[in-house]
């Protein structure tokens, strides 16, 4: 009995041995153990007596197997709202509700509502921290297939890439605060973040249509060079995943595409540079020369609630030289008169300013008269102080 027990016990430490170099999973040593002892110790046991036969009972009813449950309504409503970040029906839609969030100067939450997570403008300081003709918009055929994508900018920066995709507009591009972003003839994007950043280097980036977006090909970092598994990434395997997306925009991607593939010397990096001059982009056309159509609907007022969740916070008085100031639909002479207010007339005031290309500050405001209410902006330099 002690022979065998000497056995087992040796079984055990070669088991143990074998499953820590990664071979093919093997029984749990607390297993082993235990049914070592098991069975040793049915090895001990001598039956004396033939155990009575157990009473028969009833068969209980097997349970029934539940039906699956259907997702939670709050679980829809999210993949509903997933489904729609990013996704607009045209390059004018997209532009529209850009201009709403400017002119209105939405909350985060609300500019969340609309365009999803991680607005890179947002990131920068729009709509409140930024001019109104900051924000710019162009044309241009990136890729050179005779189609345009949307480019917009903030001030001379590239900030977002927007394409037609499965007859969506969608985001196939935008750049970290801080980043300076060059385009390329043929779709090709130099991304440079300086030693100051979080992950400073140069990456360089190639347009996929078909996948739809911008994938990292190859980089230099810190003296180190890389190219990327998307750089080479052809075959049936990518015809399959780019009919996939055609059917489901978001559906999931291969984690590896975007990981490191080989090492590069920088003889070989040099190489892959590209040979011609950046592209020259037109003029940016100004956001805030942008008309909403008659009629349009605002998407936060019309889905999500009230026009404004800020609570006036105090009243002031129009105090004018020329006896009125003009409410404004927008912060700045550039937006329409809504009304014209008397001085000596009594406003609420809004804890929300904004400040113009021309360095002027402006508030908002509530004027009521006559039972008629009015929102809308006044320049700070109208009211009393």
């Amino acid at each position: 009995m002690r022979k065998s027990l000497l056995t087992i016990v040796i079984c055990l430490i070669s088991a143990m041995l074998f499953a820590g170099c990664g071979g093919s999973e093997a029984p749990a040593p607390t297993d082993v153990a235990q049914e070592a002892v098991q069975e040793t110790a049915q090895d001990q046991v001598t039956p004396t007596e033939t155990p009575a036969p157990e009473e028969k009972k009833e068969a209980e009813p097997e349970p029934e197997t539940p039906a699956p449950e259907e997702p939670a309504q709050d679980q829809k409503e999210e993949k509903d709202y997933a489904l729609y970040m990013y996704r607009f029906d045209s390059f004018d839609d997209l532009l529209y509700a850009y201009k709403e969030t400017q002119d209105r100067h939405y909350t985060q939450d609300q500019i969340e509502h609309i365009f999803g997570f991680r607005e890179p403008l947002l990131e920068r300081g729009w709509p409140d921290e930024t001019s109104p003709y900051d924000v710019g918009y162009v044309y241009y055929d990136v890729d050179s297939n005779g189609t345009d994508e949307m480019i917009i900018t903030l001030g001379k920066d590239i900030v977002e890439i927007y394409s037609y995709f499965a007859d969506k507009v969608q985001r196939f591009y935008f750049a970290s605060v801080g980043d300076e972003v060059t385009l390329y003839p043929g779709g090709i994007l130099k991304q440079y973040a300086p030693e100051t950043s979080e992950f400073p280097g140069t990456s360089w980036y190639s347009y996929d249509s078909g996948l739809a977006g911008y994938y990292e090909d190859f980089e230099e970092s810190r003296g180190e060079y890389y190219t990327f598994c998307h750089r080479d990434f052809s075959g049936p395997e990518y015809d399959e995943i780019a009919a996939r997306l055609q059917e489901d925009p978001y559906a999931d991607m291969p984690v590896w595409i975007g990981e490191y593939e080989d090492w590069l010397s920088e003889a070989e990096y040099k190489k892959l540079l590209p040979k011609t001059k950046p592209v020259q982009l037109p003029e940016a056309k100004k956001l805030a020369d942008v008309e909403l159509p008659n009629g349009y609907e605002p998407r936060y007022e019309a889905n999500e609630g009230p026009r404004d969740e800020v609570i006036p916070e105090y009243f002031r008085y129009v105090e004018s030289s020329d006896g009125y100031a003009n409410m404004r639909t927008g912060p700045g002479t550039e937006y329409d008169v809504i009304c014209k207010v008397p001085t000596g007339e009594q406003l609420e005031v809004y804890r929300m300013n904004a400040v113009d290309f021309k360095g002027k500050t402006w508030v908002k405001v509530i004027y009521s008269n006559s039972g008629v209410t009015e929102m809308g902006w006044i320049a700070e330099s109208q009211l009393d102080h």
